[in-house]
């Protein structure tokens, strides 16, 4: 790729994941990697769409060290066929879990502070079934009003980070998109502390 023809003046200090890839003249699919990999650090707002904000020098950076080392950036076996799976560790230290916490925090804090059992399917792209099920067995703590499940925010967040939300085999796109954008955020974080 010849990316000397990028008129890096045009291009606006934060982009989107549709522009990246069009910058960086790779798919969707590599760009979708990229991103929750950690690879080129961005910030996910958690909403369905445009939901990665991507500095323009953190792009410069990528398609520098590209050039250098273009097999640190190929996607791992499976991730094209859409097999790809995540491994999670069940039981998490502390000092992650606390991190974990207040990641799905930031996540839900632009949603009201109790949703609907639908609501919550709307958001992380569970089945109705799945969350109502979740609601019934207690791992989802809720109450019941006019016979719909409500899930008050600050127990949905609990879920997230609970170890059987971890195990749960099939995860939804959104909570493998959250999980696997985790390690990055969690960086950028102690990066950010770091500096205080």
């Amino acid at each position: 790729m010849n990316d000397t023809a990028i008129n890096w003046d045009e291009i606006p200090d934060i982009i989107t994941k549709d522009q990246l890839y069009r910058i960086c003249h790779i798919s969707k699919s590599t760009a979708r990697y990229l991103l929750q990999s950690g690879k080129i650090p961005c910030y996910y707002t958690g909403k369905q769409t445009r939901c990665y904000q991507i500095k323009k020098e953190d792009v410069i950076a990528y398609l520098e060290d590209r050039k250098v080392f273009p097999e640190a950036y190929a996607a791992p076996r499976g991730w094209y066929k859409g097999c790809y799976e995540i491994k999670l560790e069940i039981n998490l230290p502390p000092e992650v879990l606390e991190d974990m916490h207040e990641y799905y925090a930031d996540l839900f804090s632009q949603y009201k502070d109790v949703l609907t059992a639908l609501e919550v399917c709307k958001i992380t792209g569970y089945s109705k079934t799945a969350v109502n099920n979740w609601c019934a067995n207690g791992n989802l703590k809720s109450f019941k009003r006019y016979n719909v499940n409500h899930i008050p925010k600050i127990y949905l967040i609990e879920f997230f980070c609970s170890p059987y939300c971890r195990s749960v085999t099939r995860k939804s796109d959104w909570h493998i998109r959250t999980l696997k954008h985790f390690p990055s955020w969690r960086s950028q974080k102690q990066s950010q502390g770091g500096a205080k």
